[in-house]
């Protein structure tokens, strides 16, 4: 099951993961892992399994929910802001620990210049209050 908070989090996080399950295949990890002799074939397949997912929580973490909520801002909200501005509105954007998250259309209402403004004030407002989970 994928949980996601919008349209742009759900098309990297389905990309993402489907990227590095694709590398670990075609990279044999389980086989690599498997000749090096530590591992029964058990463990390297559960390797080839838990390696990519996290090396892909780290990268979610990281950068994939900044990218999703820059894109979340932009696309969705016409909304200009910068990539440091998307690492703050990830806790408006990404579902907190109730499972919930914060679209903001009501701020695509506005005029384009003011939209902005609106985002991070939204951000000061309500974000203090929110634990984004990112995952």
């Amino acid at each position: 099951m994928l949980v996601y908070s919008h349209i742009w989090d759900a098309l990297l996080k389905l990309i993402s993961v489907a990227a590095l399950m694709i590398l670990a295949v075609s990279l044999h990890l389980a086989e690599r892992i498997q000749s090096t002799g530590i591992a029964t074939q058990s463990v390297s397949e559960f390797a080839m399994f838990a390696i990519p997912v996290t090396v892909w929580v780290i990268l979610y973490r990281q950068y994939l929910s900044t990218l999703s909520s820059w894109l979340y801002a932009r696309m969705s909200l016409g909304t200009n802001i910068n990539f440091n501005e998307a690492k703050m509105l990830r806790k408006l954007f990404q579902l907190d620990l109730s499972g919930t998250w914060l679209p903001l259309r009501d701020i695509k209402k506005l005029p384009s210049d003011q939209r902005h403004d609106a985002l991070l004030l939204a951000l000061n407002t309500l974000g203090p209050q929110r634990k984004a989970i990112l995952l």
